[in-house]
């Protein structure tokens, strides 16, 4: 599917996959690049002659860095001021390769005259993401016990005997009974 712009240059330059390839990369639905595209967050690199939206791996890092932002909870404004902070750090990156690397793990090394002002916001952005992982972590712990009385009600049978109050039959799988 020819893109209807010249991005054939480089291969992390060239837009190349369509919105479905690079939701299963990431790991993320189509409604949610959609989406962030819709906010201004992301910008397919071409159009196919077909109108499909077009990415290159540049894109695609761009995209999986916002899907690390996406369990923290970090609000799109968060999320765009982060990027932008990124960008202005991978600047004067040389290859398109390293760019792409850059744009996820950015080396602060490379940052230009703004570099403590810069490395200032990204401090603030890593203490946010740690209050915020600390808050998941104890998340995940209460979903672990939670889990871990599923478990014990299991091996002692209890509620195997009994019909469920939701009316769901006996022995029914939840994925079966739409849960």
């Amino acid at each position: 599917m020819p893109a209807t712009e010249n991005t054939a240059a480089h291969p992390s330059t060239a837009a190349t996959l369509q919105i479905g390839e690079v939701a299963r990369r990431v790991d993320l639905s189509i409604r949610t690049i959609r989406h962030w595209e819709e906010m201004g967050l992301v910008t397919p690199t071409a159009r196919s002659s077909g109108g499909f939206r077009l990415y290159s791996e540049e894109d695609v890092s761009r995209i999986r860095l916002l899907r690390f932002m996406k369990p923290l909870n970090l609000s799109l404004e968060q999320m765009r001021e982060l990027l932008h902070i990124r960008e202005q750090l991978t600047e004067g990156t040389e290859s398109p390769t390293d760019r792409v690397e850059a744009l996820v793990w950015p080396r602060t090394s490379d940052a230009g005259a703004c570099r403590s002002e810069l490395a200032e916001g990204l401090a603030a952005f890593a203490d946010l993401a740690d209050r915020r992982l600390q808050k998941l972590r104890r998340y995940v712990e209460e979903v672990e016990e939670f889990v871990g009385r599923l478990r014990e009600e299991v091996r002692e049978g209890t509620g195997r005997d009994q019909v469920p109050a939701s009316g769901a039959r006996e022995g029914a799988h939840p994925v079966d009974s739409g849960a």
